[in-house]
């Protein structure tokens, strides 16, 4: 199983379990909170999405394989640009999956 694959089955199980927040305002939110773990950018996301998710440097991100269309497509969406992860254990498993490791955002 490849990396893309593995990020999408742990993807699909966080939807599951609901341990996500979905597009910039639901991830601005979540991390308010504190509760944000992990955010994944679309592979073809604009910086100003990263910018305008309210995600501090303390906050790792990845950039996935997928686009905003396929990223959309899982959640049932058009598209989708951002998706945090807010359950500890599954922004773990997804950054091992994640090939190169993942960075702090800018800012």
């Amino acid at each position: 199983m490849d990396a893309t694959d593995q990020l999408r089955r742990l993807l699909g199980l966080a939807l599951r379990s609901r341990r996500v927040a979905l597009g910039r305002a639901a991830c601005r939110r979540a991390a308010a909170q504190g509760a944000l773990h992990l955010l994944v950018v679309a592979r073809d996301a604009g910086a100003s999405a990263l910018r305008d998710s309210g995600v501090s440097g303390s906050v790792p991100w990845i950039r996935c394989e997928l686009g905003k269309h396929d990223l959309g497509r899982l959640v049932g969406r058009a598209e989708l640009a951002l998706l945090g992860v807010t359950d500890p254990q599954l922004a773990a498993g997804m950054l091992r999956a994640a090939a190169p490791p993942a960075e702090a955002p800018p800012g």
